[in-house]
């Protein structure tokens, strides 16, 4: 209780301080013509829009106080061209465009410096000065008649400069175009700015014909989420449940290519809209207290997603909360989220048991994307609705947690009417511990005989693998441990591997070479390369040299190994760092995605091996299998199956006592579906898979829109194509350097492929 009192007041301390940004209005006093134009014609529209504005003398300011973390704009109306250090001037104008504020000016910059310090400043806002001064008489001109409020004059004899005008996103409101055919840009605006050049934007009564306010309203509520990024709030108080949320969630973008940035309460509460204007969602993940401001509503309106995750009294919606004692055994996603769900019905499941003491009410403008069930009735635990052109959600912070980042993504990308996550499409088949010692022993039961372990494994499962292989175009990577001696001290030997009465390990092992599956390793023996296990490092690098070498002597020919996966999955960076040394070509490392440690994520370590955990396993039951397959496969396109050629006759892996042919079926089951509802999922051996982890873990993604335009850029060093998923309330009307291939209408998500180092993606402005 006492944190939340702090918190709050220091909360209350930072709106005082801070407050929001102001836009900056700079004349010169000299002229007494600036200072009349702003009052007349720029402070009324300002005070009617409840903006915060500085009106101040350029020639009384210190230029280093134009700083961004005051202001979020800067138009200034100048007549004369003098003014003292101009160079400093324009200098710190240059500074502050490129750190996110605008620029905007009236007349001329008003200043007499080197032209280089000029375009310094100009080609910011994408304009380029190259003097020329003349007068035109007699001329011809373009304007965009929505920017006027009444139309330009013909007849005045004209000043005009040389101007190009080459921003992307620049616009030349009117021109002037002289006889000899050259045009002269006058009136220029860009989302860095622009400038409305000496007379331009008066008639001849000296009247304004420019709409001001539009130019204005253009600067300041530019429609957010150009840049495609979200922000997280928080604080530096915040308790465990908001740090491993947040921690969450900033994994979550990481794997789908989404560019996020977090920043503190006091921060955000200063930041003004064209600071939000790169942001597409603002994820407010703290319970600090929460107030709304102008900019809030402002980013909203004009396109963004807010979502609260946070104490539902925190939130909009908090006068809809009832008391209640509720008991919660599962999480339940609607189906329409994803392709496939874990439950026949297309939702999914996962089991939670806690206690809640709360409900909600909601009105029908809410769509429930999430429930915590319980007690028989449904709690909502994501929602979201639509808010003017943006929208406003909530997600229960308690149910963000690793087994979730899937669901969680496609629910936060659900909240906007487009949104692009990355993709790696890549999945990998690995059977963990094949070829591997048999005993002669009897384990498995088959037509009501009992037989022994070499014949289950090489008889009877090998044979149905390879079938399966074929039958589903899988290239399995094998990881064999050699013995399960557990020793960690030498000698190094394998006599474990020759127990089997027909030599079948190292058959299986020569068979496995021959084909297009692959072959790695799981150690030396099946004891796991930690610190703790292995008390000297030089054995580790010893028993793996000496495992390199019997394979090489099996196959007949030197073996490259670049594939290991940890016995366990556990492996640590003492373990990772010996088995480097002592096989420096291998290039991944499989460990568990269920896991809590650093080897537990998807990440690049010791600078060029990528850890590819599992995060899929086994072959019942079958919801198990799809939930923890859309956790990955929907958070960024990926997931790593895992069998053992034991599963059946290991009482954790097959705790119903299953036969073989009901375990076989249901894998059939499971990969019926991911043939059927992901046809472009590529299947790769680790090996494969390599550079594409990569590649996509070391890249980072640009996202730029322009009205009903995308753009997705790569450097040209990129491996492609490269994949992408769009969720979308539009259609896509058009697809520059990529292509569509697969579109999920009941999702509303497409799947896309990019093959150049720019993609444009056009859409239709129309609603499902």
């Amino acid at each position: 209780m006492k944190k939340n009192i702090l918190i709050f007041l220091i909360f209350l301390m930072t709106i005082t301080l801070f407050g929001q940004k102001d836009l900056l209005l700079l004349y010169k006093k000299s002229e007494q013509y600036g200072e009349f134009m702003f009052k007349y014609h720029i402070i009324p529209i300002l005070e009617k829009y409840h903006i915060n504005y500085e009106l101040k003398n350029i020639e009384d300011m210190n230029y280093y106080r134009i700083d961004n973390s005051k202001y979020f704009g800067v138009i200034t109306w100048y007549y004369s061209p003098n003014l003292k250090n101009s160079h400093l001037y324009l200098r710190q104008l240059s500074s502050f465009v490129e750190n996110g504020g605008f620029f905007f000016f009236f007349n001329n910059l008003g200043v007499t410096s080197d032209i280089r310090e000029i375009n310094n400043l100009l080609n910011k806002i994408g304009i380029h000065y190259m003097y020329g001064y003349r007068e035109l008489k007699n001329y011809t001109v373009n304007y965009k008649k929505e920017y006027f409020l009444t139309s330009p004059p013909t007849s005045l004899k004209e000043p005009v400069e040389r101007y190009v005008v080459f921003g992307n996103n620049d616009e030349i409101l009117l021109s002037y175009k002289a006889n000899n055919n050259m045009e002269y840009p006058m009136i220029i605006l860009s989302k860095n700015g622009g400038g409305a050049i000496f007379g331009s934007f008066i008639n001849e009564k000296g009247d304004i014909i420019l709409n001001i306010e539009k130019i204005i309203s253009s600067l300041i509520n530019q429609k957010v989420g150009i840049e495609d990024k979200v922000l997280i709030i928080k604080t530096k108080f915040d308790n465990m449940q908001y740090l491993k949320s947040q921690q969450e969630l900033y994994k979550i973008f990481e794997y789908a290519k989404i560019n996020y940035e977090s920043i503190n309460v006091n921060e955000f509460y200063n930041l003004s809209l064209i600071d939000l204007i790169p942001y597409k969602y603002i994820i407010w993940d703290t319970d600090a207290e929460y107030v709304e401001t102008r900019t809030i509503k402002n980013f909203i309106e004009n396109g963004g997603t807010f979502i609260f995750t946070t104490l539902l009294s925190n939130t909009p919606w908090k006068e809809g909360i009832k008391n209640e004692s509720i008991s919660i055994s599962k999480i339940i996603f609607v189906k329409d989220l994803f392709p496939i769900g874990n439950m026949k019905n297309g939702e999914s499941i996962i089991e939670r048991y806690f206690n809640i003491s709360f409900n909600i009410d909601l009105s029908k403008e809410n769509i429930v994307l999430a429930y915590l069930g319980g007690n028989d009735i449904k709690v909502p635990a994501i929602w979201y609705k639509k808010v003017d052109s943006g929208y406003m959600g909530y997600i229960y912070p308690g149910i963000i947690v690793k087994e979730l980042r899937g669901l969680i993504l496609q629910s936060i990308l659900e909240m906007q009417d487009v949104s692009i996550a990355g993709i790696l499409n890549s999945f990998i088949f690995y059977i963990d511990d094949f070829p591997l010692p048999s005993y002669n022993v009897k384990k498995a039961k088959v037509d009501n005989k009992m037989i022994t372990d070499d014949e289950y494994y090489y008889n009877i499962w090998w044979p149905s693998i390879k079938v399966f292989a074929e039958e589903y175009n899988i290239k399995y990577t094998f990881v064999t441990p050699l013995s399960y001696n557990g020793s960690s001290t030498p000698p190094f030997e394998f006599t474990e591997f020759f127990v089997s009465k027909n030599n079948n390990p190292y058959k299986a092992m020569r068979e496995i070479d021959k084909s297009d599956f692959e072959l790695g390793l799981h150690g030396y023996n099946h004891n796991s390369l930690t610190k703790d296990r292995w008390a000297n490092p030089e054995n580790i690098i010893s028993s793996l040299n000496a495992a390199k070498r019997f394979i090489s002597e099996i196959l007949g020919h030197p073996v490259v190994i670049s594939s290991y996966v940890a016995p366990n999955n556990i492996i640590d960076e003492f373990g990772a760092k010996n088995l480097l040394k002592a096989i420096p070509t291998i290039k991944t490392i499989g460990t568990s995605y269920e896991g809590k440690n650093e080897f537990s994520e998807y990440r690049i370590t010791n600078n060029f091996v990528v850890v590819i955990p599992r995060s899929t396993y086994g072959y019942y039951p079958l919801k198990r299998i799809y939930l923890s397959t859309i956790n990955t496969l929907a958070n960024f396109g990926t997931f790593q199956h895992f069998i053992h050629p034991d599963d059946l006759f290991a009482t954790d892996r097959n705790p119903e006592n299953r036969s073989w042919d009901e375990m076989y079926n249901n894998l059939r089951t499971f990969y019926d579906t991911i043939k059927q509802k992901f046809p472009w999922l590529r299947n790769q051996t680790a090996s494969e898979a390599y550079p594409y982890f990569f590649d996509y873990l070391i890249q980072t993604v640009k996202y730029y829109w322009k009205n009903n335009g995308l753009n997705v850029i790569l450097p040209d060093s990129t491996i492609f194509p490269k994949y992408f998923m769009i969720k979308s309330k539009k259609i896509i009307k058009k697809v520059n350097g990529g292509k569509i291939v697969k579109y999920y209408r009941e999702n509303r998500l497409y799947i896309i492929e990019m093959n150049k180092s720019i993609m444009h993606i056009d859409f239709m402005d129309v609603r499902k």
